[in-house]
């Protein structure tokens, strides 16, 4: 009797063992599920388009990446709907340069300043003013604001929404992974350009606006801008320009593509250059930046 009882009892915990168990285990799955939901839900916003791929790498396409500026549009007189500051107040984090002027409008704009996440920490700024238009706003008190076109403010950057991501998720190690790997393919074309530079003897590069400052500064070249917040260059310029370009031997001069190339086609002929497209504001950046340092090395 007391041998069947014993059998009795202890199938008995075994069976609520394995329902404990089961239960345990769905409640687990559960919680999983629901923070992977979560995170499949959440939006992310970026503020101009180089920035969307950066953070779509880094977070592993767990999120949607929105862009603020349309494709095509100027940053430089962008001004955010009603509509997109309601849909950044809903969203999860805005991540931005915190430079130029539609940025640092959102101050006051948003309901939650703490999901606005400024990039440009721990970058070492330049001075300039780079209005588009003829518009008359400056940037950050003539703070110049293109800091993601150069591989090493880049790397910056990626440090800075890495932080971000990994005090949000500091149990997603895969994020802080998928970082690193960005970190190393910024650091291949950061050589790459160093080299490149370095093997064509490079010092000067001409372009229309003033987009490459800090790449510029990063590889030792002196960027020649034809146009000055918005201005065109006067006839005197025009000659100094031309001057410049012959004597540096210049053969490409970089244009935007929100620009017709009538604004550089004197200068393009008269010094023998050609005209080449190139976009800063380029979703991948990486390629972009390998792009031009092979044009202006040549």
């Amino acid at each position: 009797m007391c041998t069947l009882f014993y059998i009795f009892v202890t199938n008995l915990s075994n069976y609520m063992l394995r329902v404990v168990a089961f239960f345990l285990f769905s409640a687990l799955c559960a919680s999983c599920n629901m923070t992977e939901s979560s995170k499949q839900d959440a939006t992310i916003y970026v503020s101009i388009t180089p920035l969307k791929s950066i953070v779509e790498e880094i977070t592993c396409g767990d999120f949607e990446v929105r862009i603020l500026v349309p494709q095509g549009a100027s940053p430089e007189t962008f001004e955010p709907t009603a509509k997109q500051i309601a849909e950044l107040s809903d969203s999860h984090l805005l991540f931005q340069t915190g430079l130029i002027d539609f940025e640092q409008s959102l101050v006051g704009r948003v309901a939650e300043q703490t999901k606005v996440v400024n990039l440009c920490e721990g970058v070492e700024l330049m001075a300039g003013s780079c209005s588009h238009h003829h518009h008359s706003h400056g940037h950050a008190h003539g703070i110049d604001p293109h800091i993601w076109t150069s591989p090493k403010a880049l790397m910056t950057m990626v440090d800075n929404v890495r932080d971000c991501i990994m005090r949000e998720y500091p149990d997603s190690t895969k994020y802080d992974v998928a970082a690193d790997k960005l970190q190393q393919r910024i650091a291949e074309l950061d050589r790459y350009c160093a080299s490149r530079i370095d093997d064509a003897a490079l010092r000067v590069m001409m372009i229309y606006h003033p987009a490459y400052t800090y790449y510029a500064r990063d590889y030792g070249i002196e960027q020649i801008a034809i146009e000055h917040d918005g201005k065109e260059p006067s006839p005197r310029q025009l000659t100094t320009l031309v001057e410049r370009a012959k004597s540096n031997g210049i053969g490409a001069i970089l244009l935007q593509p929100q620009y017709s190339e009538d604004k550089v086609r004197s200068i393009a002929e008269e010094c023998g250059a050609e005209i080449v497209v190139t976009d800063p504001l380029c979703e991948d950046i990486i390629a972009e930046i390998a792009r031009i340092t092979d044009i202006i090395c040549r």
